[in-house]
């Protein structure tokens, strides 16, 4: 186990404290001290209560006189020399079947009323709790986050940090607190509420490990939450992080949604500083460093046992400075990053907003755009070789005016040709996008003419170089030479605007045309599509009906066939009438046909019911298609058993029968 992590359990053990992120900040603190981190989460005068049992370094020592010495475990090991150096006795406590030692005393509620816009909240908080506690419920009821929030009424000179026990501030068991919600420039106009829920992506480059981080974040998260869980990335502890590219703005306590960081991207470059251990302590750089700590000279005297090798600083400044971008980045838009990065920390904050991208990307940006959102172009080229560098840099370009001027009409992409790889690099990339003129200018260029300010323009659908200015004026000749681009590119956009809008007017009118014509020709095609349909289903239909009628045709051939071939059958087996003599032993029927006519035959009286039957089908009256029908009694005959003799049908001497189609 290394020391750190015997230190950081010892501490646990101590405090009962088993957050370890919440260890760890005390131990950061105290700058790993174990002793001076114990400290301050033990307040003055609780360690004198008597001692029940102890629970050290992982090890349950029972209330036995032979093992209540603090510097032994129950087994009779040492334990930690570390912890044998505590203040004796601690106050030790059980709690439920486990013995944790503690040194806060008994645990108390403390009921707090919060004052806020002419209302309050009531919460109640045990006084084990820190005072970010307290915030965090505030955040609950009210919503506000709790780096905006201040709390007054404490009972102390100075409001406590947030890592505070509510114990050691020696409250009453009933205390009233005012809120105020902190604010700054960007709440004046409601912007934060709006970026709170936003996701910021922030691209991180690792100098120290030369590696990008590429991480999301949410609009409440604190620039300080962002370095610690940088700290997890990089293994350098917060105090001895580096930053570059936060905006003037963003401070530890700051939310993302607050710093005025870009979106939906923000590029960063973090290092770790190089360690000093043998340089006198400098009065003024530490009171800087207590102030952006938030710490107090009272505090840093109690540290003293913290040897000044936590303060990273440089020695001296190299005698020549780095150039501002390094050699052999095939990455356009990597090269950019560290060019504006470079160019941060070399010459302040307050410089021009370089692109950090690709020229492709810059150009899409600014001169690619349609005319009515077009803008100028601006290429910066550096070189640490020419005298007029700095001159330019500190007093021309990063001047106010210059800088609010570029921002407000230019896009601005930045290069440092210093080193021959860059240069070499960068004639490719202007070969590639502008004309003859930007390609000859950069490669026969003097070093002591450099720096130069390529104003690129589009024109015709070619970009070009519109002017050169170079690095030997002053603010006046600049901000001159700007204005005459700017007025030349604004004369020259009115012209494409127009030309937009009459080629956009002449489109439109062709668009239009077009769609009409596409529309007609649909229209007519559907037409046509639906006319085809309806012939279609007038020829189906037809041929439905044509073979439909040649269906009927055939069934009626074959069903006359049929019917002309049981006529035939009837008219063999039909016996011939009897004679007129034969009475007695003769009936005789008359048929009354449909249409009026009648018909009379005689028959045996012993002939069958089918005699009667085949010689109505003779006639042309089959029992398929009509009825026989007796007068009285009325009943149908093709019904009955027609093997039954017609005497046995009743229908002797003589009989009426009426044929009925059916």
């Amino acid at each position: 186990m290394s020391d750190r992590e015997e230190i950081l359990a010892d501490f646990q053990a101590c405090t009962g404290i088993e957050d370890i992120g919440e260890a760890f900040v005390f131990l950061e603190e105290a700058n790993w001290n174990l002793m001076d981190a114990v400290n301050r989460v033990l307040p003055h005068g609780s360690q004198d209560l008597p001692v029940s049992s102890i629970h050290i370094g992982g090890n349950l020592a029972p209330t036995n006189p032979e093992v209540q010495e603090i510097g032994l475990h129950a087994d009779r090991r040492p334990i930690s020399p570390i912890i044998a150096q505590l203040p004796q006795p601690l106050q030790l406590v059980s709690m439920s079947n486990d013995f944790h030692m503690r040194s806060r005393g008994t645990r108390n509620i403390l009921k707090i009323r919060v004052n806020f816009n002419e209302s309050h909240i009531d919460v109640q908080i045990p006084d084990d709790e820190t005072v970010e506690g307290v915030k965090l419920l505030i955040h609950s009821e009210l919503g506000i986050p709790p780096c905006k929030q201040e709390l007054f009424g404490w009972n102390s000179d100075r409001p406590p940090r947030d890592s505070t026990r509510l114990a050691a501030l020696n409250l009453p068991g009933e205390i009233v607190l005012h809120l105020h919600v902190k604010t700054n420039a960007e709440d004046t106009n409601g912007e934060d509420s709006k970026r709170l829920p936003q996701v910021y992506k922030l691209v991180i480059w690792d100098e120290t490990h030369k590696k990008l981080h590429s991480i999301n974040f949410p609009g409440t998260k604190s620039i300080l939450e962002v370095k610690q869980d940088v700290y997890d990335l990089t293994n350098t502890p917060v105090r001895h992080q580096f930053w570059s590219g936060w905006p003037p703005q963003a401070k530890d306590d700051t939310v993302l949604a607050a710093s005025g960081v870009q979106t939906p991207v923000h590029n960063l470059t973090v290092s770790e500083m190089i360690k000093e251990t043998n340089r006198p302590v400098d009065e003024q750089m530490v009171n800087e460093i207590l102030s952006d700590d938030g710490s107090t000279a009272d505090e840093f005297e109690d540290a003293s046992d913290v040897v000044m090798e936590d303060m990273f600083i440089h020695d001296t400044p190299p005698s020549r400075p780095q150039p501002l971008m390094p050699e052999g980045i095939e990455d356009e838009a990597i090269a950019a990053i560290h060019f504006a990065e470079g160019f941060s920390q070399r010459y302040g904050h307050c410089h021009p907003m370089f692109f950090q991208g690709s020229l492709d990307d810059a150009m899409r940006e600014s001169v690619l755009q349609p005319a009515r959102d077009r803008k100028l172009l601006a290429v910066y080229v550096h070189h640490d070789g020419s005298v007029s560098s700095n001159v330019f840099c500190t007093q021309v370009l990063c001047s106010e005016s210059v800088v609010s001027f570029l921002t407000s009409n230019f896009i601005i992409w930045g290069w440092d040709m210093t080193l021959p790889g860059n240069r070499l690099q960068l004639l490719n990339t202007v070969a590639r996008h502008f004309d003859n003129l930007a390609s000859r200018t950069l490669r026969n260029v003097d070093v002591e003419k450099l720096p130069l300010l390529l104003i690129v323009t589009r024109s015709r659908a070619t970009n070009e170089v519109l002017t050169v200015i170079q690095g030997n004026v002053n603010v006046d000749e600049l901000m001159t030479q700007l204005l005459q681009a700017t007025e030349m590119f604004s004369e020259q956009q009115r012209v494409e605007i127009a030309e937009e809008e009459e080629r956009e007017a002449r489109e439109l009118v062709k668009r239009e045309q077009d769609e009409a014509y596409q529309a007609s020709l649909l229209a007519d095609r559907a037409k046509e599509e639906l006319r085809r349909q309806e012939e279609a289903e007038k020829q189906r239909l037809q041929e439905e009906k044509r073979l439909q009628e040649e269906y009927e045709k055939q069934i009626l051939m074959v069903t006359q066939m049929e019917k002309e071939e049981k006529r035939q059958l009837a008219i063999k087996r039909l016996p011939s009438e009897p004679s007129a003599d034969k009475i007695d032993i003769s009936t005789t029927i008359r048929f009354r046909l449909p249409g009026g006519n009648t018909a009379t035959r005689r028959f045996l009286a012993a002939e069958t019911l089918q005699v009667l039957l085949d010689y109505l089908l003779v006639e042309g009256f089959p029992v398929e298609d009509y009825k026989v029908l007796s007068s009285w009694p009325r009943k149908d005959l093709t019904s009955l058993d027609s093997t039954k003799s017609l005497r046995e049908l009743n229908l002797v001497p003589q009989e009426t029968l009426i044929i009925e189609e059916r």
